[in-house]
This record gives C-alpha cells, structure tokens and sequence, in this order.
C-alpha cells in the first residue's frame, strides 16, 4: 500500500488539490501535502482513507460537524469528500498545515516539565470545548498533537459525537480507553488518552496497559508535580474516577496547591477514614454579584474586656446588691436638690459680673506681655500690624467704667497651595470594547478567569500597542482579550496643557454571567 500512495504524488484531486508530497500513512490512510486558498500561507494537508460503504456517509457528516469547529486550539478543518485514485474509492479531508508533531520530537528527547505544562494546558482547554459541543476528540496521542508556530493544536479528522461507538476498533492501542472496547465513546475516554500521552511525553515510554488488567497503569514515581497527580486520575479504569478537562485544567495552573474537585479514589484499607474538612478551588467558588462593603464603612464592634480572673484559694468578693426602690428614690433627690440650689447659683453669677471682667483682664495683663514690650524685639525697618492696632487704641478716649475685651490678633491667611505645574491631568476612557466570547465557551468556565492586558495609548488617545501582562491559564480567552483592548479609545491625560502618551493595564474577569473590564492608568 506504501507503493500505492507513492506513485499518487502529482495527481491532482478533483481538480483544485496538486499531492505534492507523500508525507506519509499506514495500508489504509496516506498524508500528502497540498494548497489551499484559505489555509494560512496556501499550504495544506490532505489525508485519504479507505471509503467502506457502512461507514462512509458517517465519516464525511463527522467532517462536515467539525469543520463548524472553532478554537485557536484545534486544527482548522478546510474541506472533505469523496474521490478516486488509481480506480480506489477514497475520502479525503483537507486541514491547515503544521509544522511538527509531538510524536516526531519524542523519539529524540522528553519533554521538561515546563514544556509539558505548554503542551497540556492547551489540550485542556481544546477537550473542554469539544466536550461542550457535545464531541469527543476520539484519537488523542502524540502524533495529534500539532505545533504552529508556539501555538498547540489538536487534529480534528477523529472528531466523535459523545454517545456513539468508535467506527474502527481500537484494542490493540494503549491511547484506547480500555472501556472503548465494548461500550460509546464518553469524555472520559478522552481522558485516559491524554494520561497516557502525558506519561509519555515525560518518559518517552508509554505506560504497559496490558501488565494491569484490574487497576489502571502503573505511573512512575518519577514524573514531577502535579503531573504525576493528573496521570493517576486520568488513567483510572472506572471511568467515573477520572479527572475532568476543567479540573486538570484549574491543576495545571503555576502556584495551584489545592486539589480539583474530583470522585474519591477506590478506599484501599477497611479502617474508616478521618473526617476532613472538604478542599475547595477558589477558581471553583462563583465570585458574588454583590459590591463589597468597603472597610471604612463596617461597624466597628468595641472589643469585649473580660473581668479578671479570680485566683484559687482567694476569699470570693463580696457584691453589694441594691433593693429594687434605691435607684428612684436617689433620682428623686438629686432633682429636689437641683431645684433648691441651681437659683442661688444663678442669682450669685448675676451679681457679681464687674468683678468676674476686671480679675479676667487683670489676670489677663500679668500673663501676656504688652504689643509695645514685643514689637520692640523687631528690627525698626519691619512695621507689623500690631503697631498699626496699637496706635489707634491710644488716640481713642479712654474707657474707665467700660468691661474689659478680649483682643482679637488679626492673622494674615495662608494662600491655598496651587497644584505644581508639572502634575497631569488624568487620561479616562472613552470607548470600552469586551471580548465576544460565545456563550458556550463562558459556561465551560468555572469560577473566573482573569486576562490582564498592558496598552500603549499614544497623544490622540489610540492604542499604539497591547500585550498580555497576565494571560491567565486559557490563551484562548488571552487572545480575545488582546483583540478586544486593542480597539479602546482614551481620553489623554494633560501636561503642562498638552496631550501627552499614556499606559493603562486592563482586567478582563471572564466568568459564566459574561465578562466585566477593569481599567487602571499606569503612566504618567
């Protein structure tokens, strides 16, 4: 069959697909290299199969679903049919080019650790949204997943609906769900493919399924955090006890201690298990739709002084316990009182008001010294205002019998502090664009996934330039938080009453109920 696909290089398929090249197949596939007007740069790949009549109409209505697929991580799937060669009856299906695989790096060396968290988020992400279309990707192993560029991508020619049977068996192949056997293809099918992809890419060596027929595949002690976490939930045997995309997704994440949530593991001791209290995500607990109180509002609750202690041995306190009629009869005498000697008080302060003036000034004179004693300490050449004051007080008449007044110092007001010449005015924004994310990509989402942006804006309030501060853990929402920040428009901040260049770092929340933008000026 090699021969076969060989002698198919520069053919033309159905008049607009030149095989350049025979990149490669197996006696009932082959993979050439071809153009396509819609594929990036023109180049192509095309892959036949075998057409067999029972199954034919359900790989190309596959196809046909697949290529209304729409994630920058999966291959973008251009074209499918039906044809001939050589008097053979073939399907074929065109997707976009990439440039490697998985499978023709890991002979030569591992992945590291680092590479591998690359290459598994984005996978994730990819089931995630398979899974939500209601697809199973079907064949994932190494040689499916693509380089393009640094970006990663899945194979989409092996799309299945969920629920249906694989329409070729797939006993002898260790990525094979061993359920797969007998039973629909389920999202966790998926699962056990990428355990064993993920073993392998770290060990060059995928793990022997057949050696464990009861539980599921050994996973070596050596593969680091959290990687030998995530091969060991997804390679249970019990479908049910494996890991969720979402869940190895949230694990996935750099500085993520908490485990998912996820089916406990098959009890392996008849003693009873301590009760613990139940480990959560925080990217699994929904933010609430309700605004914080801020702190400077809270009630601020006095602090509870407890009575001290009494020490043993010492004789008890003795405590004095008034009659119920104690408390009104003292009330009643404080009022009587107050009314016989509050009059003589008054009467007493009536009377003596010249008195009480004449001691205030007097005492007054001693405590403060004359305007004349201190204006003397000033240099002549310095005329203060309290000279001024002064001199009028002696042309006035004298006033024997008049009451003393307090002076009053005329202090000159302090002039407001401008604003320096140098401060900006603050920039605003005046358009605000939110990513467009489909709603069945925000309800794979859980909790909330936080995209910071940083934007150049230049002089006229136009974005000059955006890239990622924080791109989170989905480079898909990344990528539309890029786009979308791209498109703001701001207000300038003012210098010296010019527009001048700005930066701003904009959070993008995207969570289930939609996304909400959170913009900050950085500079000036």
């Amino acid at each position: 069959m090699a021969d076969f696909w060989k002698r198919c290089e520069g053919r033309v398929v159905e008049q607009k697909y030149p095989l350049k090249e025979f990149l490669g197949g197996t006696p009932s596939s082959g993979v050439f290299l071809t153009a396509h007007s819609g594929a990036p740069a023109g180049k192509a790949v095309i892959k036949f199969i075998l057409a067999h009549p029972g199954t034919a109409k359900l790989h190309l209505s596959r196809w046909a679903r697949a290529a209304r697929l729409s994630h920058p991580n999966l291959l973008q799937l251009l074209d499918s049919g039906r044809c001939g060669l050589e008097g053979r009856d073939l399907l074929y299906v065109v997707v976009e080019y990439a440039e490697e695989n998985l499978s023709q790096i890991l002979p030569e060396r591992a992945l590291t650790a680092e590479e591998t968290r690359e290459m598994m988020a984005p996978v994730a992400e990819a089931l995630i949204y398979l899974h939500g279309e209601g697809l199973a990707h079907g064949h994932l192993k190494p040689a499916n997943v693509h380089a393009i560029g640094e970006q990663i991508k899945l194979s989409v020619d092996s799309v299945t609906v969920l629920g249906e049977l694989q329409l070729v068996g797939r006993g002898a192949d260790s990525y094979g769900a061993p359920e797969l056997l007998s039973s629909p293809v389920t999202a966790a099918s998926d699962i056990w493919s990428l355990g064993i992809t993920l073993v392998e890419a770290l060990t060059q060596h995928a793990p022997d399924v057949q050696a464990t027929r009861q539980g599921g595949p050994e996973v070596p002690a050596t593969l680091p955090q959290p990687f030998q976490d995530i091969a060991r939930h997804a390679l249970q045997r019990d479908p049910a006890l494996r890991w969720t995309p979402a869940s190895i997704a949230a694990r996935l994440k750099p500085g993520h201690v908490v485990e998912p949530e996820a089916p406990s593991l098959p009890a392996v001791s008849a003693a009873p298990a301590k009760t613990t209290a139940a480990k959560l995500s925080p990217l699994d607990v929904p933010l609430s739709p309700e605004r914080g109180i801020p702190v400077a509002k809270l009630a601020v609750v006095p602090q509870r002084v407890m009575p001290p202690q009494q020490k043993p041995g010492a004789p008890a306190k003795k405590m004095v316990v008034f009659p119920n009629y104690a408390i009104p009869v003292l009330a009643a005498i404080f009022v009587v009182a107050a009314i016989v000697v509050l009059p003589k008080l008054l009467r007493h302060q009536q009377g003596t008001p010249a008195s009480a003036g004449a001691s205030s000034a007097q005492t007054r004179s001693e405590t403060i010294p004359s305007d004349h004693a201190r204006n003397q300490a000033l240099p002549a050449s310095q005329p203060t205002v309290k000279d001024s004051a002064r001199a009028a007080v002696e042309k006035a008449p004298p006033a024997s019998a008049a009451p003393a007044k307090l002076r009053t110092e005329i202090v000159p007001a302090t002039p407001a502090p401008t604003p320096a010449s140098d401060s900006p005015a603050p920039g605003e924004v005046l358009d605000q664009v939110l990513p467009e994310v489909p709603d069945k990509a925000l309800n794979t989402i859980r909790g909330v996934v936080r995209v910071t942006v940083r934007v150049h804006v230049d002089a006229a309030g136009n974005v000059s330039q955006a890239e990622l501060e924080a791109p989170g853990p989905s480079r898909y929402f990344a990528d539309l938080a890029l786009k979308a920040a791209g498109k703001w428009v701001f207000g300038s901040p003012e210098l010296e009453g010019k527009s001048v260049a700005s930066e701003w770092l904009i959070r993008f929340d995207y969570s289930q109920s939609g996304v909400v933008a959170l913009p900050q000026q950085t500079a000036p």
